[in-house]
């Protein structure tokens, strides 16, 4: 059975909003979305295994790691919601089975 034509174009919709909220946090750029600083506990050599371990673990994830966590979600909503609306129209351009 052939989907109706308003099943066919919801993912456009749905890609839509994708695409606006991820517009909205990389405009905004939340305060809950910001990793803080690593050294917030200080610099010092610890003394204890676990912790030195723990520190220097920390100190390598700031490598990676993005300030805005929230930067990070609103790109990947906005690659997202692009695909999404790209794959629905491409599939509309190939056409129908029997068309």
């Amino acid at each position: 059975m052939p989907a109706t034509r308003r099943d066919r174009w919801a993912p456009v919709a749905y890609a839509g909003g994708m695409l606006a909220i991820g517009a909205g946090l990389l405009v905004a750029q939340p305060r809950i979305g910001r990793v803080p600083e690593p050294a917030q506990a200080g610099d010092l050599p610890r003394h204890k295994r676990l912790r030195r371990a723990a520190q220097v673990s920390r100190d390598g994830a700031r490598a990676f790691a993005p300030s805005n966590v929230t930067d990070s979600i609103g790109r990947s909503l906005l690659v997202g919601g692009v695909a999404l609306i790209m794959t629905r129209v491409l599939d509309e351009f190939a056409g129908h089975d029997g068309e």
